[in-house]
């Protein structure tokens, strides 16, 4: 991570984003996996009063991942848990590009962003899977999610799995994509207080005739957002102007995800929840709905909250990489608690418990808890 970010600050030129984030299952959240990194090119606006922005963003490092399909034939594990018993989380080392150019059309006075924003992109992302490392330096854990207790390979090498595509062979993949979609923006966000209404929507092709892909995916994904937001109750600072001592704000996520394609990588899936992910099927649809009190406001930027939330998860339509042509229609849903404190908009440090009620499939009740840090400049 180090090797790959460090050497972008010698480019001196245009407007840098840099974020370092964790993972709750690495070090217990403490330490970083992940890092992205942004710069813009100065390019000039192209529409008066309308930003016009044209960058490079490359993100990079870890992430923990769960196998919830047989390799092989695609089939669910939580529908058979007895005939899957050996571990199923993994690591995954990944490397994501994207070269976006973005136009927004009609200026906004509320909002820092304009009312619509149109993108398109280049995009790339290499990934490949190891042992989780509590499996490789624990003596006494002989059995892995890639290899048996035997030390022999679990999975056929040298054959596309259709189960899992990206861990085909060597366990590693690179695919290159063509990205485009519209954002819509009409919401009064004030760090504290929120109103009003925004949404988004992009399309992401990856044929397997693309450039540089290596053949392990296929699809294409159509995913639209829409969030609307509301502050039931604010409670202005007197003497700091635009500060606040207390605030209460009601969320409301709604997503639809649509994928089509017969080798689609894990990641992509998308359709995620606090605690179980939408099954992989053909249509997702999740919502998220939220309650915040945010206070008081200790500096600009600057302030805890406590967000009670509830998920809720519908996968619909065709099981993705199976060979078999069922359909299904299974909910997953879960609620909980997150309390966060955010140190002048860079740093967030956050703790979250909840209760996973409704699992997929024949998976029982369980409850989480996870806590991390991320820092964006």
């Amino acid at each position: 991570m180090l090797i790959l970010s460090l050497p972008l600050y010698s480019i001196g030129f245009g407007y840098h984003v840099f974020d370092i984030r964790t993972e709750p299952e690495f070090g217990k959240g403490i330490f970083p996996t992940s890092v992205m990194y942004q710069f813009n090119f100065p390019v000039p606006d192209l529409i008066e009063n309308c930003k016009t922005e044209f960058a490079f963003r490359l993100d990079n490092g870890l992430e923990y991942r769960t196998l919830r399909q047989d390799p092989v034939t695609g089939e669910y594990f939580a529908k058979k848990p007895w005939a899957y018993d050996y571990p199923h989380e993994y690591t995954v080392h990944f490397d994501e590009f994207n070269l976006f150019f973005a136009q927004g059309f009609i200026d906004t006075e509320f909002s820092d962003n304009d009312l619509l924003t149109a993108f398109v992109s280049i995009d790339g992302r290499f990934e490949m899977a190891f042992e989780r490392l509590s499996w490789m330096t624990d003596p006494d854990s002989k059995e892995g999610v890639f290899w048996d207790e035997n030390g022999d390979y679990r999975f056929p090498e040298e054959e596309l799995l259709p189960g899992a595509p990206e861990l085909s062979d060597d366990r590693s993949m690179f695919q290159t994509y063509i990205s485009f979609g519209l954002n819509v923006d009409y919401m009064d966000d004030d760090v504290t207080t929120r109103d009003g209404i925004k949404g988004s929507t992009y399309v992401r092709l990856s044929p397997e005739w693309m450039i540089l892909t290596d053949g392990t995916g296929s699809f294409v994904l159509w995913e639209t957002e829409i969030h609307g937001a509301y502050t039931l109750f604010e409670k202005p600072m007197v003497s700091k102007k635009d500060f606040t001592w207390f605030s209460l704000v009601l969320d409301d996520k709604l997503a639809y995800r649509y994928l089509h394609g017969d080798r689609i990588p894990q990641y992509i899936m998308g359709g995620e929840l606090w605690g179980p992910d939408v099954p992989a099927s053909s249509s997702a649809i999740t919502n998220r709905l939220s309650l915040s009190l945010y206070g008081p406001q200790l500096g600009k930027d600057t302030y805890p909250s406590i967000t009670i939330f509830w998920d809720f998860g519908l996968g619909l339509g065709r099981m993705l990489n199976s060979s078999s042509s069922m359909r299904i229609a299974e909910t997953v849903a879960s609620y909980g608690i997150r309390a966060e404190f955010v140190i002048a908009g860079i740093a967030e440090f956050y703790y979250e418990i909840g209760c996973s009620y409704d699992p997929v499939f024949n998976e029982d009740t369980y409850v989480e808890q996870r806590f991390g840090f991320s820092i964006g400049v």
